[in-house]
């Protein structure tokens, strides 16, 4: 197996207003994994991204600017991950769900 293709991309927000019934803002610090699991829900992203390989074989590692008042989100509903594992492996040596956290 082929090793993955890691790269790292910027993004003007990573806190994303969302329709999910669930909360109020969707928070995806990556974009695809590196295992591609069988029954992974959020494969149909792949479309999204301009990635050709498949799914399971490339990570986007997401920067983003400083978050500007945290405050704003306090006692609303976030929902890290909703399309990405917040603790791939990777999260080790990026530590973007980390950054995340201590940001908020």
């Amino acid at each position: 197996m082929d090793s993955p293709i890691i790269q790292e991309i910027n993004v003007k927000s990573i806190l994303s207003k969302s329709n999910l019934p669930v909360c109020e803002y969707s928070v995806n610090p990556y974009v695809g994994c590196t295992h591609g699991c069988r029954y992974c829900y959020a494969s149909f992203m792949k479309r999204f991204t301009g990635h050709t390989e498949p799914w399971g074989t490339f990570l986007d590692v997401k920067s983003w600017p400083r978050i500007k008042r945290p405050e704003t989100y306090a006692g609303k509903e976030l929902f890290i991950g909703s399309v990405t594992d917040s603790y791939l492996p990777q999260e080790e040596t990026y530590q973007r769900t980390r950054a995340l956290l201590l940001q908020l």
